[in-house]
């Protein structure tokens, strides 16, 4: 079973700004499952003398939804299930492709503007996984979490992710692929999730209980009602194997 959810930050719904996180799920193929999400950056762009606010989740829903859309064709014209290798040239291309969407975006505006779209509107995280029935693999590029069978790996950038689109302002030619972890022992593992830095371990470790999207989402708002809880925007995407399945 695959599931995802997205939660607005008390913070970010105090100063009525829109939710900056973007998360989606997919099985493009029998017993294949991707799981991704998004956070766009908060900061303010004073590139220009001025301050700019960050409308960063644009490039948050627009880059999540393309690499699902990419992986998802990919994923489905395979004649077998992939290999390790397979998945890692497969998310090499994926890296590439999601460079070029972002660079048409790009091209479409005046080069004295472009800096500031970039800075505004395009800069964002991306984390994910893809399972299969013979592996699983995490690839990301930022901050976040990783989770598998209820061990959490945080991905701490300092604050400072290294946003995919800060490509288009410095480009680094050894930059090939996202950072990836394959999962020991894939097989038998029984569910795995990535998410957002808005949450924390102790309600990451609560996903184990597997819920369909929807209620995902409700058991999500309850708890953004709690104190403390998704001060800042949240996104999920999480995959549990089904009961009395090999996948």
């Amino acid at each position: 079973m695959i599931s995802h959810a997205t939660i607005l930050g008390r913070s970010h719904r105090l100063m009525q700004h829109n939710c900056q996180d973007f998360a989606t799920a997919a099985t493009p193929a029998p017993n294949v499952a991707i799981g991704l999400v998004c956070d766009g950056c908060g900061s303010k762009f004073g590139g220009t003398g001025r301050s700019h606010s960050s409308h960063n989740e644009i490039g948050a829903n627009l880059l999540g939804q393309f690499a699902t859309d990419h992986l998802s064709r990919r994923l489905a014209n395979l004649p077998t299930s992939p290999t390790a290798n397979g998945l890692e040239t497969l998310l090499a291309d994926l890296h590439l492709a999601s460079l070029s969407f972002l660079h048409h975006l790009v091209a479409q505006f005046p080069e004295a503007t472009r800096r500031e779209f970039i800075a505004t509107r395009l800069l964002a995280t991306l984390i994910g996984f893809i399972r299969t029935s013979e592996t699983a693999v995490f690839f990301w590029q930022g901050d976040g979490f990783l989770v598998v069978d209820g061990r959490i790996c945080p991905l701490d950038s300092n604050n400072q992710p290294n946003y995919l689109a800060y490509q288009l302002l410095q480009p680094d030619p050894t930059q090939t692929n996202f950072q990836l972890a394959f999962v020991p022992q894939a097989t038998k593992i029984n569910w795995l999730a990535v998410s957002s830095d808005g949450w924390n371990a102790e309600l990451l470790t609560q996903l184990e209980q597997p819920r369909p999207t929807l209620a995902l989402q409700r058991w999500i708002n309850v708890q953004a009602q709690q104190r403390g809880q998704f001060d800042d925007d949240g996104a999920v995407a999480v995959w549990h194997k089904k009961e009395n399945c090999e996948f």
